[in-house]
């Protein structure tokens, strides 16, 4: 029987709070490329899900005032049925030692699922997503949608574990997407520890059909599984030639339909 279409919109590296040349102004620009890309293509075009493939937030301590801005688009979200599933970046991740985050207090509050593996004696376990957490998750359109956190120049180490618990799930969804915070060598110079194409096979082997990935801040996509959205909006000058967007989605039968949408607020 052919799968229903699933959509969905891929979002990475949304940096809320990014404080650039003293600008407050600068600031929202954040802010309003997060919510016009949401109000666009996710709520709009009724997509099933939303992904936050890590860095929602610029740092791993924020004012009141950003994570004002985040349940603002959040609750936008919850409003309109549409789920947001997310991981931890670099930047937003849980320092070492503390064992909560602003993404786990937003998840804690219902306003998105953070999906996260949890560390075992022989690796890594994914457990299905129930009170709050879990590492993965099997939504209505048919879709598995499993999580990560940011592993660092252990990156390469993790995947192996990932595809090996990802082999290890029940039965479930055949089109299996995985959120991964990390680059891929080759995109952008001077950029250390980026992993090579051949690190992530183990996970295509283990089923994964779309990885989203974050971190660099260019988007790129590769070999019709592996995709990068790039930043909403540039950190810096240094950034301003690069591509960037979010990818709209669609999976029905046969591979994914990813399109880099760029029409959103954007400064110029």
């Amino acid at each position: 029987m052919t799968p229903p279409t699933c959509t969905f919109l891929h979002l990475a590296d949304v940096h809320l709070g990014c404080d650039r040349y003293d600008s407050p102004e600068r600031s929202k620009d954040f802010f309003f490329a997060f919510q016009d890309v949401v109000r666009r293509h996710a709520i709009q075009k009724r997509v099933d899900f939303v992904l936050i493939a890590g860095d929602l937030f610029e740092h791993r301590q924020i004012q009141p005032g950003v994570l004002n801005q985040a349940q603002l688009v959040l609750r936008e979200l919850k409003r309109a049925g549409i789920p947001v599933l997310a991981i931890e970046g670099n930047h937003d991740s849980r320092p070492y030692g503390v064992k909560t985050s602003w993404l786990r207090y937003l998840a804690e509050h219902g306003e998105l699922i953070l999906l996260e593996p949890e560390a075992g004696e022989e690796g890594l376990q994914l457990r299905p997503w129930a009170g709050g957490q879990g590492g993965y998750i099997d939504l209505p359109c048919g879709v598995r949608v499993i999580g990560s956190q940011w592993y660092g120049s252990a990156a390469p180490k993790s995947i192996e574990q990932l595809a090996a618990a990802i082999r290890q799930l029940p039965p479930g969804p055949e089109r299996v997407v995985l959120m991964f915070h990390h680059g891929l060598e080759g995109q952008i110079a001077r950029y250390q520890g980026a992993l090579r194409y051949r690190d992530l096979l183990p996970l295509r082997e283990a089923g994964v059909g779309y990885l989203a990935l974050g971190h660099i801040h260019k988007s790129y996509a590769e070999e019709g599984w592996i995709f990068n959205p790039g930043s909403l909006e540039a950190t810096s000058t240094a950034e301003w030639e690069l591509s960037r967007g979010a990818y709209c989605v669609q999976w029905g039968e046969g591979p994914p339909r990813a399109e880099l949408v760029q029409d959103y607020y954007q400064r110029p």
